[in-house]
């Protein structure tokens, strides 16, 4: 009972919290979709669903407005981007806004990233969120591997209510396992108000302090099985969120493997494209085994290039090696050495005079064995 007491007063504090004095009411949610946005500069289109930022201009800059009707800042206090993550190359965001009262000047936060997307940004009036907001943005600074996805932007309106189903929807909501589980399993948890592990340890804390409290009150022997209870109890709570969280999971991977081949299981992975494409190059090989060298600018894709090749005599960590000095060099080649090239830029394939063309101007001739599209060909050393 101690224990429940104590979550109920700590959801309470936080509710407290994060209301912002609106008990009863809160003032009207602002939601801009996908249609709502703008580019002001960088280059990009609307997609569905979602607008799609292509690149940044000529300063290394992209920036996409939402059309917002002017509202007071006070009434509010969070902004929340939804953007899909573009892999593990993150451009650096910033939330952007203009004020009535100081038109020429402009305010700027950074967005820290998530594995499955941006933390909600928490504004006060320190930071410059006051007076009447006229203007809000996404600004991207840097290079795009890849185009950046924004789907919407929310600024709430927060009252008891929302908050307390906000904090109940935090703690149990599904954590799906992505690479980076194995070391954050519920990294998602660094945007809630208080991760339910927090939570849960303060809970415990209170309710002990309030049980030696209520026995040295009422003289009551202590006995050690209450504090047993109270430290169980807790773990208790974590780990039936653990359990329906794998539960969830099961179901979900089940659904994307289950009673599915080799190759389909590969094709439903999140690598999924990546197979597919060393599937097509590998189809235009030689029985195996013959010798390929992967160069690829991302280590990632090296190693999972050189994984789907085998039993092919393949090194996607070729780059990786003392002789490698940072690039491929021609000399390390050998006649019949089979090269994937996957986006490299250490060398390029000029496919019209059938060759290897590194930056230096050095030419190493070969044969086309499969080409996809640019930056993505197998060829065959002469």
């Amino acid at each position: 009972m101690l224990l429940a007491f104590a979550y109920v007063g700590v959801t309470a504090v936080l509710v407290a919290m994060n209301a912002r004095g609106n008990w009863i009411s809160a003032p009207s949610t602002i939601a801009v979709a996908a249609t709502g946005f703008q580019l002001l500069r960088g280059s990009g289109q609307p997609g569905p669903g979602a607008f799609v930022v292509e690149s940044p201009d000529a300063t290394g800059m992209a920036i996409l407005q939402a059309k917002v009707v002017p509202f007071a800042a006070h009434r509010y206090s969070r902004v929340d981007w939804k953007i899909v993550p573009p892999g593990a190359a993150r451009p650096a965001l910033s939330f952007v806004w203009r004020t009535r009262e100081q038109p020429n000047r402009t305010f700027a936060m950074p967005l820290a990233w998530l594995e499955n997307g941006v933390a909600p940004l928490e504004l006060t009036a320190e930071d410059g969120w006051n007076g009447t907001i006229s203007g809000v943005a996404l600004m991207v600074r840097g290079k795009l591997q890849q185009p950046l996805v924004v789907q919407s932007v929310t600024i709430p309106g927060i009252s008891a209510a929302y908050a307390a189903r906000e904090i109940g929807g935090q703690w149990t909501v599904w954590h799906p396992f992505t690479g980076g589980s194995i070391a954050f399993p519920f990294d998602a948890e660094r945007d809630e108000h208080l991760s339910l592990l927090a939570a849960t340890a303060l809970a415990q804390g209170l309710a002990i302090g309030a049980y030696l409290l209520l026995a040295r009150r009422r003289k009551w022997p202590l006995d050690a099985r209450v504090l047993w209870a109270v430290f169980l109890g807790g773990w208790l709570v974590l780990d039936v969120r653990w359990q329906v969280n794998l539960w969830r999971q099961l179901a979900a991977t089940a659904q994307q493997f289950a009673g599915k081949s080799s190759d389909d299981k590969s094709l439903a992975a999140i690598d999924g494209p990546v197979f597919a494409l060393i599937r097509e190059m590998r189809a235009a090989l030689p029985a195996p085994p013959v010798r390929i060298l992967v160069l690829s600018d991302s280590h990632p894709l090296r190693s999972r290039a050189a994984y789907f090749l085998y039993p092919h005599s393949v090194n996607g960590f070729y780059q990786s090696r003392a002789f490698g000095k940072g690039t491929v060099d021609p000399a390390d080649f050998h006649a019949g050495d089979y090269l994937l090239l996957l986006f490299y830029t250490g060398a390029t394939y000029d496919r019209a005079s059938r060759a290897l063309v590194w930056p230096d101007g050095r030419r190493q001739p070969v044969d086309e064995v499969a080409f996809k599209a640019e930056g993505i060909a197998l060829v065959r050393i002469r």
